[in-house]
């Protein structure tokens, strides 16, 4: 009975992660980067999965071709010297489990809870420090870059004023708590250099007089242009909004370091 239910939980597992893996949600967790691998794994999966399952029915076959007790008992021995414990099929069922019970959804800003996060010129909205900016070849045309790109700017130029009048455009989530202004908030993203366990929030400070309308969260595409303001007394780059459109959690949530 173990056998078989190995045989269906490699296989299981190995579909679970090709359906992810095809779905897109797997970067939800982990780096396009390890795509390959991750097909691989769950190629090899399969594979063995059916290896055993094939292995099952020989065995079965050549122990009923077999009466002798004696070629019985050494069958009997050889299969199970390599049966795996009860232990170990409940953690191969385990991601199967919480696959299938869980929806995969992308960090947001609940997860934005008791973490630094970045906000340009070596400023984050708490004590810790934010992680360093990556070595990045950033767009040359305003309006194309993303959220990383203009920290890193930012983190380049010890002077706020430097990008006033640059227009941006880009895309996060909002976030807001009580150190914003009425009409400020900020529009956040996760960065990811290999798993969302080293997953970094970062974001840019918005002025928006309607913010208020902004339900926390959701997504938005955020254009205007970049004026050097005040927030919690420091001086720093802030997108001054002249449209904000609610968007729908873009396939890649995250930006890669």
């Amino acid at each position: 009975m173990k056998h078989t239910i190995k045989v269906i939980l490699l296989i299981a597992l190995g579909i679970f992660l090709l359906t992810r893996l095809l779905n897109g949600t797997l970067s939800f967790y982990i780096h396009p980067r390890f795509n390959v691998l991750t097909l691989l794994t769950a190629v090899g999966l399969i594979g063995l999965g059916i290896a055993y399952a094939i292995q099952q029915r020989r065995q079965a076959a050549h122990n009923h071709a077999h009466d002798e007790t004696h070629d019985h008992d050494h069958e009997h021995e050889h299969v199970h010297s390599h049966d795996v414990t009860w232990a170990g099929l409940l953690l191969l069922a385990i991601p199967v489990v919480l696959g299938l019970l869980v929806e995969p959804r992308p960090l947001g800003a609940s997860a934005l809870q008791n973490r630094e996060i970045n906000i340009g010129n070596d400023v984050s909205l708490v004590s810790a420090n934010a992680p360093e900016g990556s070595e990045l070849s950033v767009i040359a045309n305003a309006g194309e870059r993303n959220i990383l790109d203009w920290l890193y700017l930012f983190q380049r130029s010890p002077e706020p004023t430097a990008f006033d009048g640059q227009e941006a455009h880009v895309v996060g989530f909002v976030y807001r708590d009580d150190r914003f202004a009425e009409t400020q908030f900020m529009v956040s993203r996760f960065t990811v250099s290999c798993c969302v366990a080293d997953a970094a929030p970062i974001g840019l400070i918005v002025e928006w007089p309607d913010t208020a309308v902004l339900a926390p969260d959701s997504w938005v595409e955020v254009s205007g242009t970049v004026q050097a303001r005040t927030f919690n007394g420091v001086q720093m780059p802030v997108l001054v909004a002249e449209s904000i459109t609610p968007t729908e959690t873009p396939s890649q949530p995250y930006l890669y370091q």
